[in-house]
């Protein structure tokens, strides 16, 4: 897959050795075959799709175009669609409602969240308001001092300048702070969304034998046993960050949103999990949030996982929900490569960081 990748990456003077991978926006000038046209080339722009056993690029239109290797004049990675920062804050927000601990505040311009000592978003500060700035932190450390915790933010591109945090009026040495992986928001519209897991389900030859998805108000102790997360962990401890969801009243956070915890068996046996969450930022839209997507072991590639994505998606759709959105670590390429497949697309990057 490497070599590959640089051969791709190769065909490109503007490149300057970046590879493509799944999930980047690229345009493909490929040689037309004779009578296609007048013209020798056509131009392909949108997403990569797959790169093997060839390349596959999804326009903005949902066509899938896959062009042949001898076929490719040209390939050149393009870069991300400008973000306004009032998207991401949007979005932001959305998913922290989605997931806010059991408990949260907003101090500041950051939403502080407190309780859940287990996922990689318990227990840290996401920028949501204009004004929420590194070089305020007192009040948000504060605010978690008073709770044992340490300060744990959410570095959010586009939104804070970590570099420049500041804490009693003093700046903080880069020796300070630890930096977790790096995540994506990724998103895509819903009805774009389940018409990809169409595709899936009849590429998997399954067309209306589907597998069955129960929608549950709460995860039972074999759903979170399933989840890797969770599995060593003690249900009672885990089940009121995963109950938690919040959203906004008159501008604040308050009681609100709404979670779902999908379930697919198969042959009386637990098969794959998710867990979505409709919820809406600043800007009234409801979104639906995905996470804790799990298949057994015995059940991988099935196409189990677009299964149960795509229940969730249909029913925050019903809820008004046009619009999907996930994580994923930005070193995950096979986690990468499946979502790009269902047309979510990163639209930002974040971090989060520890300061000691």
């Amino acid at each position: 897959m490497a070599e590959r990748d640089q051969g791709l990456s190769d065909r490109s003077r503007w490149n300057a050795g970046r590879r493509a991978e799944v999930g980047m926006r690229v345009v493909v000038r490929r040689h037309l075959e004779a009578g296609e046209s007048s013209h020798l080339y056509t131009d392909v722009i949108g997403h990569v799709v797959e790169l093997e056993p060839e390349l596959v690029v999804r326009r903005e239109s949902g066509e899938e175009v896959r062009i042949p290797e001898e076929s490719i004049a040209v390939l050149k990675v393009l870069p991300p669609r400008p973000v306004r920062a009032r998207d991401v804050r949007a979005r932001e927000y959305a998913s922290a409602l989605a997931w806010p601990g059991p408990e949260f505040e907003v101090v500041d311009g950051w939403f502080c969240r407190a309780g859940d000592d287990w996922s990689y978003r318990g227990n840290s500060a996401v920028p949501v308001l204009p004004w929420a700035s590194c070089e305020q932190l007192d009040g948000v450390r504060g605010w978690y001092a008073a709770r044992g915790l340490p300060l744990r933010l959410v570095d959010v591109d586009r939104l804070v300048s970590s570099d420049r945090m500041l804490l009693g009026g003093v700046p903080v040495a880069p020796s300070r702070i630890h930096a977790d992986r790096e995540l994506l928001l990724c998103t895509a519209d819903s009805g774009e969304l389940l018409a990809r897991v169409e595709s899936e389900a009849a590429a998997h030859g399954r067309g209306d034998a589907r597998p069955s998805v129960v929608l549950a108000d709460s995860p039972d102790d074999d759903w979170l046993g399933l989840y890797h997360a969770t599995a060593d962990l003690d249900p009672d401890r885990v089940r009121p960050a995963m109950l938690a969801t919040a959203g906004l009243v008159d501008g604040e956070p308050g009681p609100g949103g709404h979670a779902v915890f999908a379930r697919l068996e198969d042959g009386g046996e637990l098969a794959a999990i998710a867990r979505g969450a409709v919820t809406a930022g600043p800007d009234g839209a409801p979104r639906i949030a995905v996470s804790c997507v799990q298949t057994a072991d015995a059940h991988r590639r099935r196409g189990l996982a677009e299964v149960v994505t795509g229940s969730l998606v249909d029913w925050g759709r019903g809820l008004g929900a046009e619009e999907c959105h996930l994580h994923v670590f930005a070193d995950n390429s096979a986690g990468r490569g499946l979502w790009a497949k269902l047309g979510l697309q990163p639209h930002h990057s974040l971090r989060h960081l520890v300061v000691v």
